[in-house]
């Protein structure tokens, strides 16, 4: 499908970063405009994520194991990880950008006495804002939805994601998700992984369609002694996956202050002030996030937190509301 931005030509550099019996499961690759790319291209024949040892799950791309406790979040990451491995073919837009949340006016009280209610001209979704230990998962589970114009010509650009430091007074923002666009007369849909405040980096052999259900997992921690962000993204009507990893950008800092589940209005050159696609609605489930040192998941409204609605001017345009513990729905609401 054609995008109505030019993407830039993928260049890779093969280096073996790890090795077994001479065989290299990943990759370095070299892209413009963004620091330090690693793939994941393949694992050892026989190797069960499920058994394996956690040192073997972050050397080989997968997300770390949850406490088989928390029944739900185990079961989904068992189906995750027991998808196909598909190494990722990677381009870069640097028009395209997802943006921090860009808030309007004060917070108001909620119903849910964790949470309040914030406003937002690209956002609507959930944060978590509590104060602790930083944040160092995220994860989110999602059914990708249709889009469509309603039988009104324009161009707009939306995208479902999870992240961690959108929310606060942060310089960086790691995320992954889902784009859902409509450009030249009719939609498109990709995944993309993104370390701000880089731009996009889009994943051009992952194929994403309308009601896919799309696992999505961004955590940070150190690889060689650098503040690294990891990705995984499993599409489980597909059966595959893809994970990869972005160092983190010059003169950045991780924070770990928030943790986020968005539907965002998606920058594109320099602007999102586009009409939202119309999506009627779109549900996510396995909201959760994790801090550093504990593999305990905090449902995304069991700590403070913030139910975005994002606006144009007074108009509300696409909401979050709860389903439960661990999933919500976004309901789009106008174009403008």
């Amino acid at each position: 499908m054609k995008r109505a931005v030019p993407l830039l030509a993928l260049a890779t550099l093969m280096v073996g970063s790890l090795a077994v019996n001479g065989q290299n499961y990943s990759s370095s690759v070299s892209l413009p405009n963004v620091s330090t790319i690693t793939t994941y291209n393949g694992v050892p024949e026989g190797f069960d994520p499920v058994s394996a040892a956690d040192s073997q799950l972050e050397d080989y791309g997968f997300p770390r194991r949850p406490d088989p406790g928390d029944v739900k979040a185990y079961a989904n990451w068992v189906q995750a990880v027991s998808t196909t491995r598909i190494m990722p073919q990677l381009s870069v837009n640097p028009n395209v950008v997802h943006r921090a949340n860009q808030r309007v006016g004060a917070a108001t009280a909620a119903s849910n006495s964790n949470t309040v209610k914030t406003d937002s001209l690209n956002w609507s979704g959930y944060s978590l804002t509590a104060a602790g230990a930083p944040f160092s998962e995220v994860v989110g589970l999602w059914v990708v939805p249709s889009i469509n114009n309603q039988f009104r010509p324009f161009t707009g650009y939306e995208s479902e994601w999870v992240g961690i430091d959108g929310n606060c007074n942060c310089n960086d923002l790691i995320q992954d998700g889902t784009e859902q666009d409509w450009t030249g007369g009719k939609p498109s849909y990709y995944a993309w992984i993104e370390f701000i405040p880089q731009p996009e980096v889009r994943i051009n052999n992952f194929p994403v369609t309308p009601g896919d259900v799309i696992y999505a997992y961004s955590s940070v921690g150190k690889k060689n002694g650098v503040t690294t962000g990891f990705y995984f993204i499993a599409n489980y009507s597909t059966r595959k996956h893809v994970s990869a990893s972005l160092g983190i950008p010059k003169n950045t800092k991780f924070s770990g202050l928030t943790a986020e589940w968005v539907m965002e209005r998606t920058q594109v050159n320099g602007s999102f002030s586009r009409p939202l696609p119309f999506y009627a609605q779109a549900y996510m489930d396995d909201a959760y996030a994790y801090r550093t040192g504990s593999n305990r998941a905090i449902n995304y409204t069991s700590e403070a937190s913030e139910n975005i609605t994002m606006i144009q001017g007074s108009k509300p345009l696409s909401k979050a509301s709860v389903e439960d513990s661990t999933s919500l729905w976004f309901q789009w609401l106008a174009y403008f």
